[in-house]
């Protein structure tokens, strides 16, 4: 594992360390190096919540005296490890765009650093993916401070004409999103570095969109929204009989607990009593926590696919189905807010039933991006690469708009300026409309 540099702050720190306990002497240094890196493996190994802090002592061989020299506990070392990504991420991207000769080079050196940097730590980048259940701020700042910098890229870019006058904010973070997902994918479930094609298929969804041409979009009536998808829970609301009936109550229940509290601040007691059943009845149905856990992400998967296909079911053309996707999807998860919680915890809580459920979402959106591009409709690329890519846009967009409390445009402001990245990309010479004819969707007439 590479050096990260955790003793240089070139952000506001996420950690509220006292300097006094930074080591002073090579010895010292060494042994704080030696702990994070320990730490890093544990949180790898075992998630944050299994892990401890004496299993991080074990790991490195060191008395626990010695880990309370330099950290107050667990969550201290952990956002030292998140901060020390930060800071290399931060540091590296301000290099390459002084190194970039335009602020389209330096467009393309802060891409390739970002997907180099997570590449490179991919094992630290699944311990910061579960920053945000261990406290919402760290990935909020984490984002912030990259996006921050992407930021200054696409002002500078958009100041020399380079760039389309779009919302500097909303393209950063869809090109941190693209990054994350496609990370994701080949990095971390890949084992393996970004291949130049999949690099090259989010460089040209940033730049030029998904749009094949400038031809004018065909859109038939927006399907009337269905019922079921007005309010909470995200299950169906169909009022099974008997044992089925138990069943889902159990699920709507640990639905509401998870959703509120995260897997491991829910009890198997805290759902039966929300379901108004006994403990023993829950073990009819469920085995364990984690059973049920499963089977509500699997339930949430069927569910929110079955709401896209009905959103985007009278879309005659599948730019349209993008940006009709795109509403829907920033609506659930604001309307959903808990179950969108934990699919995305679901890869902290069983790796296997996480990755199924972005793979089983990725499987029928390829499909669709590869029947459009036959017809002419998308750009034509590797479909899984551009699925990953789009995923990323949507995933980042959404915690970004529509969950974080703070953020000062709802989503509805910001879809228009998202649907135009999506569709037409952030490239000033290749703008829809040099002709005259403009794609509709991305002036926001959705």
């Amino acid at each position: 594992m590479r050096s990260l540099g955790f003793g240089r702050t070139s952000v506001r720190p996420l950690s509220a360390r006292s300097d006094a306990r930074l080591p002073r002497t090579d010895r010292g240094r060494e042994t704080l190096e030696r702990i994070l890196q320990g730490a890093e493996h544990v949180f790898r190994e075992r998630g944050y919540e299994a892990a401890s802090v004496s299993a991080i002592c074990r790991r490195v061989g060191v008395a626990q005296g010695t880990f309370y020299l330099y950290f107050a506990n667990k969550e201290e070392i952990y956002v030292r490890l998140v901060e020390g990504l930060q800071n290399q991420l931060v540091a590296r991207l301000r290099a390459a765009v002084a190194a970039a000769s335009s602020p389209l080079a330096g467009f393309h050196n802060a891409y390739n650093v970002l997907l180099d940097c997570f590449a490179e730590n991919a094992g630290l980048f699944q311990v910061f993916r579960e920053a945000e259940f261990v406290r919402q701020e760290i990935p909020t700042r984490f984002y912030g401070a990259v996006c921050a910098e992407l930021i200054g890229i696409i002002v500078a870019g958009v100041a020399a004409g380079a760039f389309r006058d779009l919302d500097p904010e909303v393209v950063a973070y869809g090109i941190l999103g693209t990054v994350l997902f496609l990370c994701l994918r080949f990095a971390v479930w890949g084992g393996s570095g970004i291949p130049q094609d999949v690099r090259q298929v989010g460089v040209d969804l940033i730049l030029h969109g998904i749009a094949a041409d400038s031809r004018r979009i065909e859109r038939q009536k927006r399907p009337r929204p269905d019922g079921s998808w007005s309010g909470k829970p995200a299950l169906s609301s169909d009022e099974p009989e008997g044992g089925e009936a138990t069943r889902r109550a159990l699920l709507v229940a640990a639905e509401r607990a998870f959703g509120e509290a995260g897997f491991h601040g829910t009890t198997v007691s805290t759902i039966t009593y929300l379901a108004g059943v006994g403990q023993g009845t829950f073990y009819l149905y469920f085995p364990s926590k984690v059973a049920i856990f499963t089977e509500l992400v699997r339930e949430i998967s069927r569910d929110f696919r079955r709401r896209q296909t009905l959103a985007v079911a009278q879309c005659a053309d599948r730019r349209a189905a993008e940006a009709e996707g795109l509403r829907s999807f920033l609506r659930w998860v604001r309307e959903h807010p808990g179950a969108y919680r934990i699919v995305r915890e679901a890869e902290f809580v069983d790796e296997g039933v996480g990755k199924w459920y972005y793979t089983r979402l990725a499987e029928g959106y390829a499909r669709g991006l590869a029947a459009a591009m036959d017809r002419g409709e998308v750009r034509r690329c590797d479909p899984e690469a551009l699925t990953y890519a789009l995923l990323g846009v949507a995933h980042l967009s959404g915690q970004r708009w529509a969950l974080w409390e703070e953020a000062e445009r709802c989503a509805e402001d910001v879809l228009p300026q998202l649907v135009a990245l999506v569709l037409d990309g952030l490239r000033e010479d290749c703008v829809p409309g040099k002709d005259g004819v403009v794609h509709p969707l991305a002036n926001g007439v959705l």
